[in-house]
């Protein structure tokens, strides 16, 4: 008698489902979230429409309220069609609403069955109203794609690192560990991706600049056909120079670049000394030299040698200065904290504990660097 009640009711429930088409959607894929200086929240939505003149085509429409939920039900009321995030592929938050924090807006998103836990996650250093506005100037399909895809290109060329709602989710649950995400800003009036930026929890409070994300990209992947530029001190290469260059050399210029294609990379780190929070980390990076700005007689091993020395020196004060920088912060995304903690004896952390050890923690940092291929000897 149970399982025909039951029955009856999933009959009747079904019958009340209104009907949707295609062509009745605005299908979400890029949702901005401001908040503003009342506290309300403004969301800009760029969605796909639909009809039979024009096949597809883009649109983009704000809505404002004190929840999220109802700021998109707002901004439901100004176009005919039912906006649905069923297709939802990025989310930005502008720079003063993700320096407030972010977890409120990303609790709503795993509320919803609708929207994947792939769905990317990005900052707008303006507001993301703004950045949306200017991306649909240039987008030739739809303004969401168009930040979606520059998002993509760069994570596929190992540019920064892929974080999606579910990374972004477990870099911050996990304590010992905290989150980052990828900055888009507007330059010469289109967006471009410029920096990395740094949370404490769910709050931004820095960021990095986009040619130093690999520092951290190589904690969390092996890096493949990712293009490198570095600069090297002149003086350990005289003699080894041709001898225009050697002369420029003399007259004040001290250093020269060289760009590497990364063909692959390896990261390791781990806890030598518990008490005084003492760290090692291993970096190898084999790379192929693509360019020189000086020109270098490359056709002696020990010349290539030292020049992979050098790259060496140069990338182990980079991850210095880094760690430095995100001492000063104290945040940590390249989850020394998570060592630490598996580490323990009882393998915990408490909340906030980590954030009161990581300005103090000491890292040896071993690079390695091997040249593998150099091009044309000189």
């Amino acid at each position: 008698m149970k399982k025909l009640i039951v029955l009856a009711s999933i009959i009747v429930l079904s019958g009340c489902v209104q009907p949707r088409t295609i062509e009745d959607m605005g299908i979400i894929l890029t949702r901005g979230v401001d908040k503003l200086e009342d506290n309300n929240i403004e969301t800009t939505i760029s969605y796909f429409e639909f009809n039979a003149q024009q096949k597809e085509y883009s649109n983009i429409v704000t809505g404002r309220a004190n929840t999220i939920k109802q700021a998109r039900i707002d901004a439901n009321r100004k176009t005919d069609f039912r906006l649905t995030p069923g297709s939802s592929k990025l989310e930005v938050y502008g720079r003063e609403t993700a320096e407030k924090g972010v977890l409120r807006y990303l609790d709503t998103l795993i509320r919803d069955a609708r929207v994947s836990d792939t769905m990317l996650l990005a900052i707008s250093d303006t507001t993301a109203k703004e950045l949306l506005y200017k991306a649909e100037k240039h987008a030739d399909v739809n303004t969401g794609l168009y930040l979606h895809y520059i998002l993509e290109r760069n994570i596929l060329n190992n540019v920064i690192p892929r974080v999606n709602l579910q990374d972004f989710l477990r870099f911050y649950f996990d304590k010992g560990q905290d989150p980052f995400l990828p900055i888009l800003s507007i330059s010469n009036d289109k967006p471009v991706l410029s920096s990395l930026a740094l949370f404490q929890d769910d709050k931004m409070v820095g960021q990095l600049p986009i040619e130093k994300a690999y520092l951290i990209g190589a904690f969390h992947k092996d890096l493949r056909d990712l293009f490198l530029e570095v600069a090297l001190p002149s003086e350990p290469f005289k003699g080894q120079m041709r001898t225009d260059a050697q002369s420029k050399n003399e007259t004040g210029i001290d250093k020269f670049f060289a760009l590497l294609t990364v063909l692959n990379s390896k990261s390791k780190s781990k806890i030598t000394d518990i008490q005084k929070l003492k760290f090692r980390t291993e970096v190898t990076f084999d790379v192929s030299l693509m360019e020189l700005t000086e020109e270098i007689k490359l056709n002696n091993p020990k010349v290539v040698r030292k020049l992979e020395k050098e790259v060496e020196k140069e990338i182990k004060k980079q991850y210095e200065q880094l760690l430095a920088k995100l001492q000063e912060l104290n945040t940590d995304p390249l989850g020394y904290g998570t060592i630490y903690r598996i580490n323990k004896p009882n393998g915990e952390l408490k909340e906030g504990e980590w954030y009161d050890y990581f300005p103090d923690i000491h890292v040896d940092y071993h690079v390695n660097v091997r040249i593998f291929r150099h091009g044309t000897e000189r």
